[in-house]
């Protein structure tokens, strides 16, 4: 099997089969069971499935659905909590099979804007940059806006990713790109991602920014662009 292809899965029978494994990682999420989820991931990887398509067709798409469930009271925050755990772990045990295509020799620092904890998304785009040839610094959940500014600061950073995931985090970013502003670092490109963008794609128009992309495939797309 080689890990290292990228390229989404674009024939019905290979959406099928990806739909197959999501619809049981879901069910393993619903059960509780980490083992059951990491069954699904080693079946899809024995099918030849690549990890890209693993993050965004079967780890993306349940973290969505979850998202959904627990909006409409029925899944809840400890069985929520689980389920990121359960996500997080793997996309740890993933990482590796992210090799660097190349070498952009361009800097990508991002993270969470503050008191926004939901970050598996905001990894995925690192890891995908990562695979494009970009050098990542992963910053996690809920950053303070200074210690982010210091940060891109200090590794000279092309381009800056922020996620807000919860839609009453989104007003955070216009003040995340004023700080920016304000240390004299306006001039760096800001991408910006989450949910909210996803539901409204122009959205980041309004916040300062200069793009958005809905999902880790589009953000890289992006800022092959921009940067």
């Amino acid at each position: 099997m080689n890990q290292e292809m990228t390229g989404a899965a674009t024939t019905p029978e290979a959406t099928a089969v990806l739909a197959d494994f999501q619809a049981d990682y879901l069910n393993a999420m619903i059960a509780g069971s980490g083992r059951q989820a990491d069954q699904v991931i080693t079946h899809a990887f024995d099918q030849q499935v690549v990890v890209n398509d693993v993050y965004m067709n079967i780890l993306q798409t349940t973290a969505y659905e979850i998202g959904r469930l627990w909006q409409v009271n029925k899944f809840t925050v400890a069985q929520e909590h689980l389920a990121t755990a359960i996500i997080e772990r793997q996309m740890g045990d993933m990482h590796g099979l992210f090799k660097p295509q190349t070498d952009l020799k361009r800097t990508l620092v991002l993270g969470c804007v503050e008191k926004e904890f939901h970050r598996v998304g905001c990894r995925m785009v690192a890891d995908f940059m990562e695979q494009a040839g970009w050098t990542v610094y992963y910053l996690g959940a809920a950053v303070p806006v200074r210690d982010f500014v210091s940060m891109a600061r200090s590794v000279n950073a092309d381009l800056i990713g922020v996620s807000a995931q919860m839609v009453y985090h989104v007003p955070s970013i216009t003040n995340f790109v004023r700080e920016f502003d304000n240390q004299g670092m306006g001039g760096i490109p800001i991408m910006a991602g989450g949910l909210p963008f996803v539901q409204q794609p122009e959205l980041y128009r309004a916040l300062g920014v200069r793009f958005s992309g809905v999902d880790a495939r589009a953000a890289v797309t992006r800022a092959s662009q921009v940067a």
